[in-house]
């Protein structure tokens, strides 16, 4: 596979691609500082769609944007979420009087963002009268990590989310509410099984190309069930299989039902499925079409099995990837749970660009306009939206939770607090890196970096109010929602949204100051609102592993009466004990789920980059 790009740096790459993919079709619109596409036409008496993810998967989502399909995309970096600051501010660009449907792959950081951003929009709605409903749809279509590897992760999601997006956006367009949206998109996702195989690792444009450092198959390897993400899947094969056995043994694992890990969806012998053949982005489309001609053969040979539906063509990649995914949909389990016909939406019309399926004519408009006047015209609504005091996005900082809660008392300790938790982060990028790069994606220590510097810069710029506590982790929430992707970035943020709320209600009065027993008691109910979004629990080897330990002792010795100094240092020994102890734990949540025991013991980097923070705190005392 090559390593060698027209881009050979990431940097403004995505930037770039947003731009470029909404060009193709003249009623969309591009929000270039939060990488927002929306459609400009869509009516406000339609329930709107908003999907995303991390870049390097076109054309999900942003080249599925357009009438009858997505009205809001949201792009990420590369295999990075957006941000939830991102995302509300598509939430806030999708024109609708009817409700909103948010549709996200099966990925921790995604789904944290997103859901995020779906609890604002509720109370957004909520504020409007409540008339208009919001829905989440988690697509989760992968078979090759089996159930009890999947554990709590569940299944990922790959080729059924741009189908998802095709059939709910022809109903939201048939008229559909947003809560039978999502009983027909979940029964979509029920009722969809996905398997991929790559002859190769794709590769990120910007990163190491020597094949040891990029992870490349060997020249006659090939991985079953390879993840979008370069994940590893079901199984890794030095010698490839000729084509005939590859497609036979990928059928097996999508329709055995012997195979108990992996039964998800049952086939009956008039099931009639709906064929998809993928292209990860790397391979030909020569290939393609006869990997579509021996699969619908051994569906009828071997299964005896007739897809009444085939799609052949590029859906969602994994950048470069030369592999393809293999999925199925059982159209009549859809409708018999949904009530809806699979078929009929996915034939409706759209004019979504990078749809290849049924087409329809384009808008009349004749001229697009330039990214200048489009960036004024998504801000103007994103301006009036704000101001009618129902937004979701702009600035925390402005809001009624900025104004109440304790006092700071002592700005300069608190500039003080703040430049040493973020030095702290800025110090342990490489050790970060290095944990991340034996037991995950890599990184972790840049991601955590970026953020510390931004919040720095942020401060030297006076964008950080010192006076009130809840103002200071607003300020700082806001710079983490449009700083820090991914599943880290969505913890942090969900963290912050929590220790505002329990400085409100550790205050009696407005003019209190904050005290170590504010903090604590704003940690801990911040810990506990965390996990309504994330499973992640002491022992699942995440970064949950050091902050619970922190929080709580936090609390349990600022309650008691220790002064600040003794209370944060024993809560930072505490997080530093419970991320040590991840070296012997096996991760059960995000992408560390699916790499391999390593015979390097590391702790999680998360968990490392938690008790980083809190030593920088505790430093400043």
């Amino acid at each position: 596979m090559s390593t060698k790009h027209i881009y050979e740096d990431a940097n403004g790459l995505v930037d770039k691609a947003v731009q470029g993919a909404a060009l193709t079709n003249p009623a969309l619109r591009v929000y270039a500082p939060h990488r927002v596409v929306y459609d400009a036409e869509h009516a406000r008496d339609k329930v709107a769609l908003i999907a995303g993810g991390g870049a390097g998967h076109e054309p999900s989502f942003t080249g599925l944007v357009g009438k009858g399909l997505l009205t809001v995309a949201v792009s990420g970096d590369i295999f990075a979420s957006p941000s939830a600051a991102q995302i509300a501010s598509g939430v806030d660009l999708a024109a609708t009087d009817k409700g909103l449907v948010v549709i996200v792959n099966n990925y921790t950081g995604d789904c944290l963002n997103f859901g995020l951003a779906a609890e604002k929009a509720r109370s957004a709605y909520n504020g409007e009268g409540g008339k208009k409903h919001v829905e989440m749809v988690i697509v989760g279509d992968d078979v090759s990590v089996g159930r009890t590897k999947g554990g709590l992760v569940g299944r990922r999601g790959i080729t059924a989310a741009p189908f998802t997006c095709k059939a709910l956006g022809a109903a939201a367009e048939a008229g559909e509410d947003a809560a039978t949206l999502g009983k027909i998109g979940r029964a979509i996702v029920n009722n969809a099984v996905t398997v991929g195989s790559s002859l190769d690792h794709c590769h990120v444009p910007g990163r190491a190309k020597e094949d040891e450092e990029r992870g490349a198959l060997g020249p006659n390897a090939i991985e079953v069930g390879m993840g979008i993400h370069n994940e590893p899947g079901v199984s890794h094969l030095e010698n490839k299989p000729n084509s005939d056995e590859l497609l036979s043994h990928m059928l097996k694992l999508l329709l055995n039902q012997d195979d108990k890990e992996r039964a998800f969806v049952p086939f009956e012998k008039d099931a009639d499925p709906v064929l998809v053949i993928n292209n990860l982005g790397g391979m030909s489309n020569l290939e393609l079409s006869a990997i579509a001609a021996d699969v619908e053969e051994k569906l009828l040979k071997e299964w005896q099995l007739r897809p009444v539906r085939v799609y052949v063509g590029t859906y969602i990649t994994s950048l470069n990837a030369p592999g393809f995914n293999i999925t199925l949909f059982n159209h009549k389990r859809i409708k018999s749970e949904s009530g809806a016909d699979f078929l009929a939406l996915l034939d409706a019309p759209t004019d979504a660009p990078n749809w290849v399926g049924v087409g329809h004519g384009w808008s009349n408009q004749p001229t697009l306009p330039t990214p200048e006047e489009q960036r004024k015209e998504s801000e103007a609504i994103l301006k009036k939206k704000q101001e009618s005091g129902h937004g979701v996005s702009g600035s925390a900082t402005e809001g009624a939770a900025a104004s109440n809660g304790p006092v700071t008392g002592d700005a300069e300790l608190t500039r003080k607090v703040i430049e040493n938790a973020c030095q702290a982060v800025i110090d342990v990028e490489p050790t970060l890196t290095k944990y991340d790069t034996i037991v995950g994606d890599g990184d972790a220590g840049e991601t955590l970096r970026g953020c510390g510097e931004a919040v720095l810069a942020a401060l030297k710029k006076d964008q950080i109010p010192l006076d009130r506590a809840t103002a200071t982790v607003l300020g700082i929430g806001e710079v983490i929602e449009s700083n820090m992707g991914g599943t880290s970035g969505a913890i942090y943020a969900l963290f912050f949204t929590g220790l505002v709320q329990g400085l409100l209600e550790s205050a009696k009065d407005n003019q209190e100051r904050a005290t170590i027993q504010h903090w604590g008691h704003a940690a801990l109910a911040a810990l506990r609102s965390l996990g309504n979004y994330t499973p992640a629990r002491p022992g699942d080897r995440t970064l949950v592993d050091a902050l619970t330990p922190f929080a709580e002792t936090l609390n349990e010795k600022a309650q008691g009466g220790a002064d600040a100094k003794s209370a944060l240092s024993a809560a930072t020994d505490a997080a530093k004990q419970g991320a040590e102890h991840t070296r012997e734990l096996t991760a059960r949540l995000g992408r560390a789920v699916y790499v391999g025991e390593t015979s390097e013991k590391v702790p999680d980097p998360g968990a490392w980059g938690i008790w980083a923070l809190a030593e920088g705190v505790t430093k400043s005392f």
